[in-house]
């Protein structure tokens, strides 16, 4: 769909929400990808600069479906919360220029006619994109992606439902205030929430077509998860034979890590990484628990949107997804 030298437009409606901000921070440094416009309700007449340092100096907008639909643009993100995005893809469903659409919330993820996005797990290429213009790409869920991370490689050997529990930090409740983002809130707190039949659970259970049980929580730090899996084998397993599997699946993943200790949240912060290790096995080989750690901004969302884009349009997936202050995992 490219060649390594060609410039590529792209715009984004919902740039002022922390995943917006997150994607336009790494596409700032993209050698094949200049942001043309962002639109954005809230900030509309500020600079581009307002949101990432390093973008092209232009003035935010307020688009209307009607006007996004218009715009001679190649790629088009809709970084918008749950529900909104209908509207946009309606309008661009006849636009001849646009080549990529890919939509960041929930709206898509059980609809066939998209391609849910996982790189690590679906082995997509710009080869499978090749027919479709627009390439429409679902963007996956941060939990999701953390479970289905830790639980792809062991899928095929269990033999009960896995439990998940989840904890992440505040940024993932979003910018619009709530209980679940208020500092004072969680100050020394930890809050579950959405402890049965979550969205993520039931995107998990579609995509690896095994049914899983899902309890996320919010924590007082902004950003990171921790995804804590326990699952019962219908084999025995060994420590040795299940970190082994793990790093046979993911060899030829560079942004996926694993690793005999424990993962912590801070060792994946402002990074594009995904950390799974910490296995435990019980004393029969018959249970065991697996954390898989990563960064909700990142590789929960906007690295790995950043992924999918670089994938249809024939890139190598991880050209960006690094930026300056993402190389060493540090705390925001």
């Amino acid at each position: 769909m490219n060649s390594l030298s060609h410039k590529y437009s792209l715009g984004i409606v919902g740039g002022r929400g922390y995943v917006g901000k997150e994607l336009l921070t790494l596409l700032a440094n993209h050698p094949n990808i200049d942001v043309t416009w962002i639109s954005s309700r809230q900030l509309v007449g500020q600079s581009s600069h307002t949101l990432a340092n390093g973008l092209n100096d232009f003035e935010i907008e307020n688009l209307t479906p009607a006007q996004v639909g218009d715009r001679q643009t190649d790629i088009i993100v809709l970084a918008l919360p749950n529900g909104l995005a209908a509207d946009f893809v309606e309008a661009l469903n006849t636009n001849p220029v646009t080549q990529v659409i890919i939509d960041l919330s929930a709206d898509y993820r059980f609809d066939d006619s998209w391609t849910y996005s996982l790189p690590e797990l679906d082995g997509l290429t710009s080869k499978t994109f090749e027919p479709l213009k627009p390439v429409k790409i679902s963007n996956p869920g941060c939990y999701a992606t953390a479970m289905q991370l830790a639980l792809a490689p062991v899928k095929g050997l269990l033999n009960a439902r896995p439990n998940c529990f989840g904890v992440s930090g505040f940024s993932g409740a979003g910018t619009k205030p709530s209980p679940n983002n208020d500092p004072a809130n969680l100050k020394d707190n930890l809050i579950g929430y959405g402890l049965i039949e979550h969205l993520h659970e039931k995107e998990v259970s579609v995509r690896l077509q095994q049914p899983v049980s899902f309890s996320p929580h919010v924590a007082e730090f902004f950003r990171g998860i921790n995804m804590t899996v326990q699952v019962e084998f219908e084999q025995p397993q060994t420590f040795e034979g299940l970190y082994q599997l793990f790093e046979d699946f993911y060899a030829d993943s560079p942004v996926v890590i694993c690793q005999q200790t424990i993962p912590t949240v801070t060792a994946v912060v402002n990074t594009p990484n995904c950390l799974i290790g910490g296995f435990s096995v019980s004393e029969d080989g018959k249970r065991a628990t697996i954390i898989s750690c990563l960064d909700n901004l990142s590789k929960g969302a906007a690295s790995q949107a950043l992924q999918n884009i670089n994938i249809a349009l024939n890139l190598d997936s991880t050209t960006s997804i690094y930026s300056e202050k993402n190389t060493l995992g540090e705390a925001s």
